[in-house]
C-alpha cells in the first residue's frame, strides 16, 4: 500500500478521517529512537507506515477533500537497516562509494578508525595505518592493500548525522585446481582442490555444468568425479572458484585420459628420456672396447715375437756366412720388441772336418 525509493521515498496511505486526526501528521524527532507508534497513534499497525518512519526522517501532509492522504515527500539520506555487501582478494583496495566531502567518520565494527574535520584526517588503528586514504576532491574513503582479517561491517558517518554500512568481505585467491585419472577404459577423472571460504569446485563441458560441490570445512580438499563416460572429441573444465577469482583447468579425452596425470606424463617422459641416454652410452663403450680390441689383434708389435734359425758353422770357408747370419739376427733382435730367439747346437764329424750347427 505505498512506495519507497531508495534516495527520495513517497508513501502514500488512504486513511478513515475519524482513525487519523490531523494532530497526528507532525514531524518526527527522532524516528529511529521514539518509533513510529509515539507520534501516529492507531497508524502504528500498519507495517508499511512503521518501515517508512524508520527510513524517513522527515515529512509533510496534504489533504483531501473526499479522504485523508498522507504523502510524504522527503528529502533524506536513508539510515539503512541492512548493508550493502563489498567482496574484494586480498592485496587489492576497496573504496566505499558514499562520498562524505565535507568530513566525516569511517567505523569499524563499531570502532572509529579513521576520522577527517576540515580536510585532515587521522586514522585511530594501527592495523590500518598508511592503509586508509580520504579523497578531498571526491570525499571517498579507500582502504588499500585488503587483509582477510578486514572483513567486517563498516560505516561511513557523515557530519550532518547520515551513515551508510557496508559488509566488507576480503578473500584469498582460489587455489589451482589439479586433475588426476584412473587410467582405464571409461577414463575416470578427479578434480580437487585446496578449500577455503565460499569456495566451489565444478564440472563442466562446454559451457555445460556438470556438477558441483562445496564444504563448509575449511581444514579438507574439495574433491569432485567426473560421473560421466568421457567422450573422445568433448572439451571438459574443472573450475575452483569463489565470489573474487576463479581458476579453471581443460583437457581432453587423447590428450589426458592415459592412465596417469599431468605430472606423471611429463615423469614418465623424462624417464624414457633417461633410458635412451642410458642406451646410446653403453652401446657407445661396447662400440670402443671391441674397436681397441680388434686393433690389438692386427697390430703385430703388440705380440710375442719367436724366431727360429738354424745355424751351419764352418771351420774356413763358411765363417763369413755365419758371422753375417749372427749379424742378421741381432738387428731383427733390436727392430722387433719382446722376440725371443732360440738356438740349438748340434755337433756332427764330418769327413771334412767342418761342424755344422744347427
Amino acid at each position: 500500500m505505498g512506495w519507497l525509493h531508495p534516495n527520495i521515498g513517497l508513501l502514500t496511505a488512504k486513511l478513515d478521517r475519524a482513525k487519523f486526526p490531523l494532530r497526528y501528521c507532525k514531524p518526527l524527532v527522532n524516528p529511529l529512537q521514539e518509533g513510529i507508534k509515539n507520534h501516529f497513534g492507531l497508524m502504528s499497525q500498519d507495517p508499511e507506515l512503521v518501515a517508512a518512519a524508520i527510513l524517513l526522517p522527515k515529512f509533510k501532509c496534504t489533504w483531501s477533500t473526499d479522504d485523508v492522504t498522507i504523502r510524504m515527500r522527503l528529502c533524506f539520506a536513508v539510515s539503512q537497516t541492512g548493508e550493502e555487501r563489498l567482496k574484494q582478494v586480498t592485496g587489492e583496495f576497496i573504496t566505499f562509494p558514499i562520498p562524505r566531502k565535507e568530513g566525516g567518520t569511517l567505523v569499524y565494527n563499531t570502532k572509529n578508525i579513521a576520522v577527517v574535520v576540515k580536510g585532515n584526517m587521522d586514522i585511530y588503528q594501527d592495523s590500518f595505518k598508511d592503509r586508509i586514504h580520504w579523497d578531498q576532491e571526491t570525499g571517498l574513503f579507500t582502504i588499500r592493500d585488503l587483509k582477510t582479517n578486514d572483513s567486517g561491517i563498516y560505516k561511513v558517518d557523515g557530519r550532518n548525522g547520515i551513515h551508510s554500512s557496508y559488509q566488507l568481505t576480503v578473500y584469498e585467491p582460489v587455489s589451482s585446481p589439479i586433475l588426476t585419472s584412473a587410467g582405464n577404459e571409461s577414463c575416470s577423472v578427479e578434480c580437487s582442490v585446496k578449500n577455503d571460504r565460499d569456495v566451489t569446485l565444478s564440472w563442466y563441458r562446454g559451457e555445460e555444468i556438470l556438477n558441483r560441490t562445496s564444504s563448509s570445512n575449511l581444514s579438507i580438499n574439495l574433491f569432485l568425479p567426473l560421473d560421466e563416460e568421457v567422450k573422445d572429441r568433448d572439451i571438459y573444465r574443472c573450475e575452483a572458484a569463489n565470489p573474487v577469482t576463479k581458476e579453471n583447468l581443460t583437457f581432453q579425452f587423447p590428450q589426458f585420459c592415459k592412465g596417469t596425470d599431468f605430472d606423471s606424463e611429463r615423469t614418465r617422459q623424462l624417464g624414457i628420456f633417461a633410458l635412451i641416454c642410458i642406451l646410446i652410452a653403453i652401446i657407445g663403450l661396447v662400440a670402443i672396447y671391441l674397436k681397441t680390441r680388434q686393433r690389438e689383434i692386427k697390430d703385430p708389435s703388440n705380440q710375442d715375437v719367436s724366431l727360429y734359425a738354424e745355424v751351419n758353422c764352418s771351420r774356413s770357408r763358411n765363417n763369413q756366412e755365419v758371422q753375417s747370419s749372427i749379424l742378421e739376427l741381432d738387428r731383427l733382435s733390436k727392430n722387433t720388441e719382446r722376440k725371443t730367439v732360440y738356438d740349438q747346437l748340434q755337433l756332427r764329424h764330418m769327413s771334412s772336418g767342418v761342424i755344422n750347427i744347427a
